[in-house]
Order: structure tokens, then C-alpha cells, then sequence
């Protein structure tokens, strides 16, 4: 009873106002950070080490964030590997659109063209290493086919408009894109295999051979 009495004639207590950064936005900003965080870091992860011999306790490690929200965000290694994946394909068209306006109109277009992918490649070394060696899966292996479509379709976006104004043929601007892929995946495979020097070489190789069997539109 002297409890209940007491409750009553205490004052209302006044509703304390959020500690600072707790707003909805802010949260979110936060989550997404950590979120990033956790992606860019595993990513280096598996580029280094492969999917088979980077473990939990190394990715966790290498994120610098507590056990329970990494277990929150991926609860396996599996679902962790599948969000890096999207992670390395998502964004590629606008990053090589990027790297082609900044090439030089007057070259060659497969000069341009492979020097807008291979900036890609050379600034982003570590996502090509984890697109080449994923786990077979259907589910990695159709990221990779979304990957070459992006790919495919950037190419074949510069070559349309040259054969609109009657400056290639039809037939090199449908197979051009399809053999710079090829030749563009095994300098990835280069990569991946950290050959010394082999992809600046086997780059000029390839922009060297196909200037002089495709003409200058």
C-alpha cells in the first residue's frame, strides 16, 4: 500500500529525448555503413584467400564488427559470399561507362573500349579476382552470366551508333563485343593468376591484333 501511495503522488516523469545519432535516418545510415564495411572487407577476404579456405572467424576478424551483427546481416558463409558477388557486379555499366568517356574520341573504338575495361579491371583488381574463381553454384554462376551481359551490352551500346551512321558493318559490330569479352576474361584469369606483367602485355597485344583486323570507323 505505501508503495502504491507513493506512485501516486510522484510527478509524471518527463519522456528523455534520444541520445544523439539514434533517428531513423541516422540508424539506417549507420547499418548501411557497417553493412558496406562487412562487404568491402570480405571481399578482400575471398580475393585473397577463395572461397574454400577463407573462414568465419577470418571474416569476422577482418570486419572489425562483433560476432552477433555479422551473424544478423549473413548467418552463413554461403549467404555472405552470395551479397559479395552481387556486390562485384552491381555498379560494373555505370563504372565502365565512366572509364570510356574519359578515353580519347579520337582512338580506335576497340582501343577505347578496352581501355575503358581494363581501368575497370586495374581499378577494381580484387572483384574481378573473387567473379572468377566463385563456387559453382547456379546462383554465383548466373551473377557471372549477368556480369558478361553488362559487359556484352556496354560493348555492343558504343558499336550501334557507328553502324547507324554507316561507319562499321553490321556483322563486326555484332561479333566485336563477344570476342573482347573473350579476350578480356582471359586477361582476368591473368590476373588471377598473378602472372608478373602479363596483362599490361596482353593487353596492347590484343588492342594491337584487333585495330588491324577491324577498321577504323
Amino acid at each position: 500500500m505505501e508503495s502504491s501511495r507513493r506512485t501516486k503522488t510522484e510527478p509524471a516523469r518527463k519522456a528523455l529525448p534520444p541520445p544523439p545519432g539514434t533517428s531513423p535516418r541516422q540508424r539506417q545510415a549507420r547499418s548501411g555503413a557497417r553493412l558496406r564495411q562487412i562487404l568491402d572487407q570480405s571481399l578482400e577476404c575471398f580475393a585473397e584467400q577463395g572461397f574454400e579456405r577463407a573462414t568465419y572467424d577470418d571474416l569476422i576478424r577482418r570486419s572489425n564488427v562483433s560476432r552477433g551483427s555479422f551473424y544478423w546481416y549473413f548467418p552463413s558463409k554461403e549467404a555472405l559470399y552470395d551479397a559479395v558477388l552481387d556486390y562485384c557486379v552491381d555498379g560494373y555499366a555505370l563504372r565502365v561507362e565512366l572509364a570510356f568517356a574519359a578515353t580519347d574520341p579520337g582512338d580506335h573504338i576497340v582501343k577505347r573500349l578496352l581501355d575503358a575495361c581494363l581501368a575497370d579491371f586495374q581499378a577494381n583488381r580484387s572483384r574481378y579476382r573473387v567473379l572468377m574463381r566463385p563456387p559453382s553454384s547456379a546462383g554465383a554462376l548466373a551473377k557471372l552470366a549477368r556480369w558478361n551481359d553488362d559487359a556484352i551490352g556496354f560493348m555492343r551500346g558504343k558499336l550501334e551508333p557507328l553502324v547507324a551512321a554507316g561507319r562499321l558493318d553490321a556483322e563486326t559490330a555484332e561479333l566485336l563485343p563477344d570476342v573482347l569479352a573473350a579476350f578480356l576474361d582471359g586477361i582476368c584469369v591473368r590476373a588471377v593468376l598473378e602472372v608478373d606483367g602479363a596483362v599490361p602485355a596482353l593487353g596492347r597485344n590484343i588492342e594491337a591484333f584487333l585495330c588491324r583486323i577491324v577498321p577504323q570507323p
